[in-house]
């Protein structure tokens, strides 16, 4: 599945979205109490609700709600991938900023040199950045551990 209208999240799965993000999933956190503003916000963006409250289940809501249960962010990532069967992709990863959720772009080298470390400037290739804050990514150690943690809880790269 690839959640075409991307995913929202309650403020409490604010980890959740994060790592959704990391694995290349438009992934929303609604900063205010979850609650009806929330799935019209969803129903308007065409999102699945991820959300740990039980009531939203009750309300009316034509679009997907999907009640994570687990409390670690481990499980929550693990619940969703089994429960809606997402695909993840090496392709898709590390392309959304795990900040503020927009597309990555890529940038030349030299446009990043005074805002990398000299070392990931020196070691590293390719650059991205983020339109929407600014931040620069590059690929480092952290895809090591990222592919690591989802090892460790069972989530499968295809």
């Amino acid at each position: 599945m690839t959640a075409a209208g991307g995913f929202i999240t309650d403020a409490s799965l604010a980890g959740l979205a994060r790592w959704l993000r990391l694995l290349g999933f438009d992934t929303v956190v609604y900063p205010e109490a979850a609650g009806r503003p929330m799935l019209r916000l969803a129903a308007r963006e065409g999102r699945i609700v991820l959300t740990r409250r039980r009531d939203l289940l009750d309300r009316q809501y034509s679009g997907r709600v999907e009640l994570v249960p687990a409390q670690d962010v481990g499980s929550q990532l693990h619940h969703v991938v089994a429960e809606l069967a997402l695909e993840i992709s090496p392709q898709r990863m590390l392309g959304i900023c795990l900040s503020c959720n927009r597309k990555l772009v890529a940038v030349g080298r030299e446009e990043v040199r005074d805002r990398v470390p000299p070392y990931v400037f020196e070691t590293c290739g390719d650059f991205n950045r983020c339109d929407g804050c600014g931040k620069i990514f590059w690929k480092g150690t952290h895809v090591r551990r990222a592919v690591q943690f989802l090892e460790n809880h069972h989530i499968e790269i295809k």
